[in-house]
């Protein structure tokens, strides 16, 4: 039931989910709505039915920094914006009309004056939320401090409270809402009337049952006269001690407001259950009464679950569910508690005051079998294939088996194919095709095609392996080259031992490249992207990461020169930025990415104290080039260093374009990083060697096959072409 429309009194809703009134602080100026809680609330349109935090009638009617009003032309005008967003995503929203009575501070009130209450009692340890020194809402910045001492409101003044609801109303109207919710709960000003411990007058708003539900009844009245009972619903809570506010009778004195508003015919009542540990907690039979009581519809919120839900629709005493803070991290929740997806958990910090952060930045959920967008490129899904050598190609020049390989495997959105050397210096690893020769365009670009006719895109890694590599990978028999003639001693290339036998073999001692040659390897990166896009790829990928070339620039402990391409963080990132930006003046930026491994440690990277500055300068720079992506490789499943807690979030802050993460993924880890807004696009390695229909499998459940990795490398066929599909 919680899913099907609702029809209340005439306004037809889309389902019978509630966002509820959650008071989050960020007006402006006069307390006036912004562009900001326009797009907040627009993002949630998708409940049946918005109620809007609670939005002071008057100056006076404030009891905490930054909350709106309805009382202003400009108040008004802040609206319009509000619902027009809204209405614009076809959802329906009313105004929570607020007025807070002793749960205020002087500082909040015209000219310094005490908050009013119906007696001038004061709420022990109830504290109101004020701006700290004077700081507008953008900042955050404020505190919470004791409410001030209130003074009992004359009979003369609670007459113009209710004219202020009244004209409240005919605001909220005006301003485009489809209707409002009087707050008459949580120990505000109506709640303060009503229970008998916060109401000791004696005239007549006080004292009996039926006085002390007076005020109620001809705010109610007022307002129902003002916009009609159709647009008018009422927020109790029965049980709730909030602010202070207590009754000693709550079932009598509720169930007689529910007749009170029942005769005057509103549209709802939206009771908030307590929600806290070991709360009280409403019986069926006090459930009940309300219903045979209040004819209309009943809202219901407090710790609702889509299992709740259902179960109080289905039994009657419900007719629509609210969810609070669940919408405050999950703009999408109807959907995520229909199909079931995890929710987001909210930033408790950043409940009230600031901008964007823990306000519109929580991630609609993701399918990450669904397409995305990669700059001009639609991919028909958020899965990559990872670069991954391969070392089959004894010229250089791929083959038709290439093709076989990529088009089996491009149920991918993206396929980034294994490392092309960009020239017949940057090899580490016999048999790898290369990018720098016409025969080697020639022959991608029938993988290109192939990849292209099942509707996948497909970027080139453009490879340079630096000092991880050995004399019998180079051309002549030549010495490797490096940032530095630092050798990477414990570590192998795939060469020639001295037998001539094909296997690894110790990296040989590079020779450190001049600052001439440096300009020619950057050029070679150039001409090997244009050559990518005569081949047909959509883009390059520049591999940064692995403790290759580009790594052993940025890294202090492989780069010891003293030149312009050494020492600080900007000289060890130029190789690779004048790299980027040569590829980007040669075949555009929306066709260029890099891989990084930030704490690799792969070919002797040792671990540095300048990493995460390294790369948040490095993200800061790349982001300014607006780049395809940044590939993320986290090596921890290869046996390396893990990326720390928190380093892709701050990643994240820092680069704002497309990112890929690879290592060690898996289906869950690519579900929750993406719907985290922590990725965009989960790439998968080894799974996709053995597992060429791997899209497939991922999203139907179907087990995977587990690849061989003494055929990872060879010349041979097995292991590269001899996976099986799956079958039932």
């Amino acid at each position: 039931m919680l899913f099907q429309p609702y029809e209340l009194k005439g306004i037809h809703l889309k389902n019978r989910i509630v966002m509820p009134p959650m008071t989050r602080s960020r007006a402006d100026t006069g307390e006036v709505a912004t562009a900001l809680m326009a797009e907040y609330y627009a993002q949630r349109a998708s409940a049946g039915l918005i109620i809007t935090e609670g939005t002071q009638i008057s100056r006076q009617g404030q009891g905490y920094a930054w909350t709106p009003g309805i009382y202003t032309k400009e108040q008004i005008a802040g609206w319009k914006k509000v619902t027009a967003a809204v209405h614009a995503n076809n959802g329906k929203i009313f105004a929570q009309l607020w007025h807070v009575g002793r749960v205020s501070h002087i500082s909040l009130q015209a000219n310094g004056q005490a908050p009013v209450s119906p007696s001038a009692i004061v709420a022990e340890g109830v504290k109101v939320f004020l701006a700290k020194d004077g700081g507008d809402a953008s900042s955050g910045i404020g505190e919470m401090v004791q409410h001030s001492i209130p003074r009992e409101l004359t009979v003369v003044e609670i007459h113009q409270i209710i004219e202020d609801y009244a004209n409240a109303a005919r605001n909220a109207v005006e301003a485009g809402f489809d209707g409002v919710e009087l707050h008459g709960a949580n120990g505000y000003l109506i709640e303060q009337f009503l229970d008998s411990q916060t109401n000791h007058r004696k005239d007549e708003y006080g004292g009996t049952l039926e006085n002390r539900l007076r005020f109620l009844k001809e705010v109610t009245t007022a307002v129902a006269d003002a916009i009609g009972p159709d647009k008018v619903g009422v927020r109790q809570a029965p049980l709730t001690t909030l602010m202070g506010a207590m009754d000693d009778h709550p079932e009598e004195t509720y169930i007689a407001a529910a007749k009170i508003l029942d005769a005057l015919d509103i549209s709802y009542i939206h009771i908030a259950e307590a929600d806290w540990d070991n709360a009280p907690v409403m019986s069926l039979s006090f459930k009940e009464a309300y219903r045979q009581e209040f004819k209309g519809t009943l809202i219901y919120s407090g710790k609702y679950t889509a299992q709740r839900a259902e179960e109080a629709l289905e039994n009657g005493w419900a007719d629509l569910i609210a969810f609070g803070r669940s919408f405050i991290a999950n703009p999408d929740l109807p959907d995520r508690l229909k199909y079931n997806l995890p929710l987001n958990e909210p930033k408790r910090e950043k409940f009230f005051g600031g901008g964007a952060e823990g306000y519109t930045d929580y991630p609609f959920y993701t399918d990450i079998f669904e397409p995305a967008a990669l700059g001009h490129l639609q991919l028909k899904n958020r899965i990559a294939m990872a670069p991954m050598t391969r070392a089959r190609n004894e010229d250089g020049v791929p083959k038709a088996f290439n093709v076989h390989y990529y088009a089996e495997r491009s149920g991918a959105g993206l396929i980034i194919t294994e490392g092309t050397a960009i020239s017949a210096t940057s090899k580490g690893v016999l048999h790898v095709p290369g990018l720098y020769t016409q025969e080697q365009v020639l022959g991608w670009q029938p993988v290109t095609e192939a990849v292209h006719a099942d509707r996948a895109r497909i970027f080139t890694q453009l490879w340079h392996v630096g000092r991880v590599s050995h004399t019998s990978n180079q051309p002549g028999g030549q010495d490797p080259v490096g940032a530095s003639d630092i050798q990477a001693a414990n570590s192998n290339a795939w060469g020639y031992d001295e037998n001539g036998k094909e296997g690894f073999v110790t990296c040989s001692r590079p020779r450190a490249l001049s600052a001439d040659e440096v300009k020619d390897v950057v050029k070679d990166f150039a001409g090997a992207a244009r050559n990518a896009i005569s081949a047909g790829f959509d883009g390059v990928e520049l591999h940064g990461a692995n403790g290759y070339l580009i790594e052993q620039f940025l890294n202090p402990y492989t780069n010891d020169r003293g030149d312009i391409y050494g020492g600080s963080i900007e000289n060890r990132s130029r190789f690779l930025l004048e790299s980027i930006d040569a590829c980007i003046d040669a075949i555009g930026a929306d066709k260029v990415s890099i891989r990084l491994t930030p704490y690799g440690g792969l070919h002797e990277m040792p671990q540095y104290e300048e990493i995460e500055a390294t790369y948040e300068y490095l993200a800061k720079e790349l982001s300014a080039k607006n780049i395809a992506y940044i590939h993320i490789m986290d090596q921890q499943s290869r046996g390396s260093f893990a990326l720390p807690d928190g380093f892709l979030e701050r990643f994240r802050n820092w680069y704002n374009g497309v990112i890929i993460l690879a290592g060690g993924m898996d289906k869950k880890k690519a579900e929750e990083l993406i719907n985290q807004g922590t990725i965009d696009i989960a790439a998968f390695g080894e799974p996709f060697i053995s597992n060429p229909d791997l899209v497939d499998r991922l999203k139907n459940n179907c087990p995977l096959t587990q690849p061989t990795r003494e055929f990872h490398y060879g010349l041979t066929m097995q292991g590269y072409l001899n996976w099986p599909h799956y079958q039932k």
